[in-house]
């Protein structure tokens, strides 16, 4: 992999970052935490003298509290917006507009936010979703599919009267989104005040990642109330970049595809070095930190010490749909393990890659053993 970055893992802004071997062998001690070190080390295909180095590395960062694997008090990612039931249409051929095309129909669980959330919680990051859900039958598939994920829907806004929201997303035969179609009405009811209900759970959580469909109170009020958090927003379309451009100067982190951020910088991207400058335009008007995606060609990013692209292994697209969420995981799992800068950047575009592999907004072989090899793929490149 090719980036005009340094390796700022030493750098003592980031504290002590644990490795991404160390974060592995911490989700596997959350769900046995009586292992021994010899299991640990045929789990892992190391020497036991080498999992005993990974446990006592933990134990002097404090990941690890004591004997029997007592894990400090693991840090969770709340996520706010939409929960939804995603209706893709693939199509065999070209598509040839106005008219039927032959093709396949699937039904899944979708929405920005409950993707981001199965993309953590299958990283084994602790993730509490806060969506609104209507009274039907696709209200209870998605929230009985994210119990079996493990992820936390205890603060979902359950609305019994109203329906859950719905996308249609079309795509053609090389793997890209031809048009979309969404209906997220009940995405207003997340409202202020019931943000501040859940105040506590938002003021435990190490990030918070914002939908950018939410209402533009909503934005502001979380915004305004958590400055000293690390919130991210994902923008996901055009569309709603008017929600909240008036609050850019309040963000923390802003990641964007070339369209949003041609949008908002108007600056045309074509090179990498365009997306470079549209990423310093955009830091301007506020956010501490700029992720611009360019698909498979990679990425551009500022931030107030460095800026940059990153380049990563062109692979044909499989669909593109829940890409911007794959990344966005990468994101929240550095900031959840304070990873170096270059280390999340390479984590997200790992995490992009493998879903673009995938039919689904989610790769269900997502995990970290699979991100890591895509990183050292990336690498050799």
């Amino acid at each position: 992999m090719h980036s005009d970055f340094e390796d700022t893992a030493k750098n003592p802004k980031y504290g002590a970052p644990i490795t991404k071997r160390e974060a592995e062998i911490l989700a596997i001690i959350r769900k046995n935490p009586m292992i021994s070190h010899q299991e640990l080390a045929d789990m892992l295909g190391i020497t036991r003298s080498a999992a005993s180095v990974h446990l006592t590395n933990l134990t002097k960062k404090g990941k690890i509290k004591g004997r029997g694997y007592i894990l400090e008090q693991p840090n969770y990612a709340t996520i706010i917006g939409a929960a939804n039931m995603d209706i893709n249409g693939f199509s065999f051929e070209p598509m040839v507009a106005g008219s039927s095309n032959p093709g396949r129909i699937s039904l899944v669980p979708g929405g920005e936010a409950r993707n981001l959330a199965e993309n953590l919680a299958r990283l084994g990051i602790n993730a509490k979703l806060m969506a609104p859900i209507g009274g039907d039958m696709f209200g209870e598939k998605i929230v009985a599919d994210c119990r079996a994920l493990g992820i936390d829907t205890s603060d979902c806004l359950l609305l019994p009267n109203a329906s859950t929201s719905l996308f249609m997303a079309f795509i053609n035969s090389g793997g890209d989104m031809a048009m979309g179609l969404s209906d997220m009405r009940i995405e207003d009811n997340i409202t202020p005040e019931y943000v501040q209900r859940k105040s506590g759970i938002l003021a435990g959580s190490k990030v918070i990642v914002l939908g950018s469909g939410l209402p533009p109170e909503t934005l502001q009020y979380v915004l305004e109330n958590f400055p000293q958090k690390e919130i991210i927003m994902d923008v996901g379309a055009v569309g709603k970049c008017k929600r909240f451009v008036h609050l850019l100067d309040r963000m923390c982190t802003l990641q964007l595809n070339r369209i949003e951020a041609e949008f908002i910088s108007g600056i045309s991207i074509v090179t990498a070095q365009d997306a470079i400058r549209a990423a310093k335009h955009i830091s301007k008007m506020g956010p501490k930190r700029v992720f611009i995606t360019l698909g498979v060609k990679g990425c551009a990013v500022v931030t107030p010490s460095e800026e940059g692209f990153f380049h990563t292994r062109a692979r044909r697209p499989v669909s593109t749909t829940g890409v911007g969420q794959a990344y966005t995981a990468g994101i929240v799992y550095g900031a959840i393990y304070d990873l170096s800068l270059t280390e999340t950047v390479q984590f997200a575009m790992a995490c992009s890659t493998l879903t673009l592999q995938s039919e689904s907004a989610v790769n269900r072989a997502l995990n970290l053993q699979a991100v890591e090899q895509v990183v050292l793929d990336n690498q050799e490149y």
